[in-house]
């Protein structure tokens, strides 16, 4: 069986992190008051959570939770494909597989789509993401992390409902 690409699918995706780091969008202590927690010795737990479930929830939602500059490889052979990880900012350059300038055409102000050209291979490199994390989104975040910090064990359900659910509501992703 032929199993082509699917409709627009994104092939490849690279952030390029910023010189001094990428700036979470909540830190230990806001964590830490939302938790309730008042030991230290967690600190650097709550760190690696804090990225993990940044990433988790932009996977869950194809939103960009940082502001970034994002490297993609797209299929746009069917036109109108949109550009992962928004809200989108600056299109710094949009390029054939061979490095060639392309000329390009998008659509939409916050959520942008690559209107044209309809190639099958486009690398686009952007900046994308939020500067300032909208309050359900951060709230959906910290939610997270106080999952994943609360219950450091096996556990039936993998994302509990309350994240889950502010997740959904704003999601990017289309199945």
């Amino acid at each position: 069986m032929n199993c082509g690409l699917s409709y627009n699918q994104v092939l490849d995706i690279t952030d390029v992190e910023p010189s001094g780091g990428i700036s979470e969008p909540v830190n230990v202590d806001e964590v830490k008051n939302f938790c309730k927690i008042d030991v230290s010795e967690d600190d650097d737990l709550i760190e690696m959570l804090i990225t993990a479930c940044r990433i988790e929830c932009e996977e869950l939602t194809n939103i960009g939770f940082v502001r970034r500059d994002i490297i993609v490889l797209q299929d746009n052979g069917n036109g109108n494909a949109y550009l992962p990880l928004g809200p989108i900012g600056t299109i710094s350059s949009v390029r054939d597989t061979e490095d060639n300038d392309l000329t390009y055409e998008v659509a939409g102000t916050t959520w942008k789509q690559l209107v044209s050209p309809r190639y099958n291979r486009i690398v686009l490199t952007y900046t994308a993401g939020y500067s300032t994390l909208p309050a359900n989104l951060k709230l959906a975040l910290l939610e997270c992390i106080f999952y994943r910090y609360d219950e450091r064990k096996l556990r039936e359900n993998a994302h509990p409902p309350v994240y889950l659910y502010l997740l959904n509501q704003v999601s990017r992703v289309w199945q």
